[in-house]
């Protein structure tokens, strides 16, 4: 269990330089099964599952060729009966590790990101096996004598290139996939950037040129959800992070996440939540 008097914010994986693979099989410690996060890129092929993966504390139900992806920071623990697979970590600076590879590299970023709304994705028997292929090169060259950095990189950037094609595919087989605008997806993005300070929609949506009620029209079209309620869920992600992983008190948190008011900060977190603050807090940590 958590203990209070330690600060755990980071796993500390088998990590050699900037990029390891290793076995899922092989890998689980005490710590796995407890909410953890980690400082780099990390991609979770379970090419064999059942169980549970909690990330940002949403509970996924794992199944055979499941893929996640983990941004730096973001919350995941894994509550399985059985699991087979494969992790991927790496650091943006081992994936770009010069200007040029900037601009001509594939932006790998936009595959991570989740302002289109976070979930993992099926992966089909082909795509499986060309994952596995890719996999094995991957270990053979990271073990090899005098491996190549750049090797390694072509060989993920051909898995990141396949998980792309992958995702888009689940997106296109949705039962009823909502229509795209590039707005909502700068939006989360604004939000993203501006969530700790600015609490009102009237910024956001002079942000875009628009009314307070229409910007909202768009997000609840396209997300069914209003910019108060996108910022409301971010707003209670990190609170739950920053109690799950800090030693700063809520008042301290309340300040950071831009409330004058603990106490009306509380009030928030309770009715987002369903819990206080410090229930949520304790009862992570029991």
């Amino acid at each position: 269990m958590l203990q209070k008097n330690t600060d755990i914010p980071y796993q500390q994986l088998p990590f050699v330089g900037q990029f390891n693979i290793f076995p899922l099989l092989g890998f689980k410690t005490e710590l796995t099964r407890q909410p953890h996060r980690h400082d780099h890129y990390q991609v979770v092929w379970f090419s064999k599952g059942s169980g549970q993966h909690i990330v940002d504390f949403v509970s996924y139900e794992l199944e055979d060729n499941m893929l996640f992806l983990l941004e730096p920071g973001q919350v995941h623990q894994l509550l399985d009966d059985a699991k087979e697979g494969h992790v991927i970590t790496f650091t943006e600076h081992f994936y770009f590790s010069n200007r040029h590879e900037q601009a001509t590299m594939y932006d790998f970023t936009n595959l991570f990101d989740a302002t289109r709304g976070y979930a993992p994705i099926r992966i089909s028997n082909r795509t499986a096996a060309t994952f596995q292929l890719l996999a094995e090169l991957m270990y053979r060259e990271k073990s090899a004598s005098g491996s190549s950095r750049s090797i390694i990189k072509h060989y993920l950037n051909a898995f990141l290139l396949q998980a792309e094609r992958e995702k888009k595919r689940n997106a296109a087989q949705a039962i009823a996939p909502l229509k795209g605008d590039e707005r909502v997806v700068l939006l989360r993005r604004l939000l993203e950037k501006n969530f700790r300070a600015q609490h009102h929609v009237t910024f956001y949506a002079s942000e875009f040129s628009l009314t307070p009620k229409r910007l909202n029209e768009i997000t609840r079209e396209k997300t069914g959800k209003t910019v108060t309620e996108l910022l409301h869920d971010r707003l209670v992600l990190e609170a739950k992070r920053k109690l799950s992983f800090s030693h700063q008190s809520v008042k301290e948190i309340s300040y950071e996440l831009g409330f004058e008011d603990p106490a009306y900060f509380s009030r928030f977190f309770k009715n987002h939540a369903g819990i206080a603050p410090q229930d949520f807090r304790d009862v992570m940590f029991k």
